[in-house]
């Protein structure tokens, strides 16, 4: 990701326009092959971290008036690299075996004391290294010194689509809010979409737009606390969104260089994510309940949720599973991170508005008022607590079901 002064934006009296590469650039293509030529050496050659950087600094930045666009794809490079404390013992350890020798001379003299030289060597020979292993061994804990053991950069090209993706990422961490709007998207992906903002625990509100849907995430600006660790959970969700097939938009509300200005990104920006596309996250209890449900002798089957089913225009559910008999059907839903206030509209809206075949699993311990007897939160929920048990859901659904 790329942040702080590495950022690179235009920044009108409108808007905020992250400055994206051309990944079909012959000049950024040059230039990023160029970097990743440096770190196979580095891999190769087994160079620290700080002999990486500098290397990259007097062969590749110099005096080149893009330095900020370089430092930024090398900064992208080295998040792909594995770095790794390399010493013939734990450099604590190490050092403290050389410092037990006591005063030593910085070069021989007539008194015969050993040197810092001799002592280095003697260890190196007791220890089956060289001496100069010993050295880069002393302080190899420190970051700059770890060493370089491995790159996962598939292409240039790659690169600078990685760059593109953690340019607008950083931007994101001064987000006040995120509203995407996606046209007639596919249920499946727009499934896989809200398992990441899920995963991440990002809070949202989701309403039926125009052909499609609108989603608004709270940004890290608009929170009072813990407002880095979630605004790292905001960047970290981004690169899902190009993933999604069809027309997107995004309009980031960001509080950057002291005045709120928006940021609008389409799919139209040729955005390629890195993620892979392996289809839908499952959380455990999830996991764990399509397991054991399809061991029950039932007549009903599971299946990955495919329906969006509207709230009156006030809010959408995206089940995650389905279940069928014959013409049967009913749907469930695992509440795993909103609060009890939230989760009291949401009954409201489905009491106001049908869809009483769905069936909320919710976490007991994520609950917002600790000790809430589940009987007070109404019929279409089925609490649970480490695992959400097949039978009781399997009686549920034949409650729920109605003819679809």
């Amino acid at each position: 990701m790329i942040t702080g002064p590495l950022l690179r934006a235009r920044c009108t009296v409108d808007e905020v326009r992250p400055s994206l590469v051309d990944p079909t650039s012959e000049r950024y293509l040059e230039a990023a092959q160029a970097l990743l030529d440096e770190g196979q050496l580095a891999v190769e050659q087994q160079l620290s971290r700080g002999e990486l950087g500098a290397a990259i600094e007097e062969r590749i930045v110099g005096n080149r008036v893009d330095h900020k666009l370089l430092r930024g794809l090398a900064r992208v490079m080295s998040d792909r690299c594995t770095f790794d404390t390399c010493a013939p013992l734990p450099p604590g350890e190490l050092r403290a075996r050389l410092f037990s020798a006591g005063p030593v001379r910085r070069r021989p003299d007539a008194s015969g004391k050993p040197t810092a030289e001799d002592v280095v060597a003697a260890l190196a020979a007791e220890l089956g290294c060289t001496p100069l292993e010993v050295h880069r061994g002393m302080f190899a804990d420190l970051k700059e010194n770890q060493v370089v053991l491995s790159l996962d950069v598939p292409s240039a090209a790659w690169l600078l689509h990685r760059y593109n993706l953690a340019l607008i990422q950083g931007l994101l961490l001064h987000a006040r809010q995120v509203t995407i709007t996606l046209a007639a998207p596919d249920p499946k992906h727009l499934r896989q979409l809200f398992r990441h903002i899920k995963f991440q625990q990002l809070m949202y509100r989701i309403q039926p737009a125009a052909g499609g849907f609108t989603i608004t995430l709270d940004g890290p600006a608009s929170l009072f606390g813990l407002s880095t660790r979630y605004g790292m959970a905001l960047a970290n969700f981004f690169p899902a969104l190009p993933m999604q097939p069809g027309s997107w938009s995004v309009v980031a509300e960001l509080n950057y260089r002291r005045r709120n200005r928006p940021m609008h990104i389409t799919h139209e920006h040729g955005l390629i994510s890195h993620l892979a596309d392996t289809g839908t996250w499952q959380s455990r209890e999830e996991q764990w309940l399509d397991e054991q449900f399809r061991k029950l002798d039932s007549p009903w089957q599971i299946e990955p949720g495919s329906e969006v089913l509207d709230l009156g225009g006030q809010d959408v559910v995206i089940p995650d599973f389905t279940f069928r008999n014959g013409a049967r059907v009913a749907h469930l839903e695992v509440v795993g991170v909103w609060r009890r206030a939230y989760l009291q509209k949401r009954l409201a809206l489905l009491a106001q508005h049908g869809h009483p075949n769905l069936i909320l699993a919710v976490n007991r311990k994520l609950l917002g008022d600790k000790g809430a007897a589940p009987k007070d939160l109404g019929a279409a929920v089925l609490p649970f607590s480490s695992a959400i048990a097949a039978r009781k859901v399997a009686k549920l659904v034949d409650e729920v079901a109605i003819e679809g």
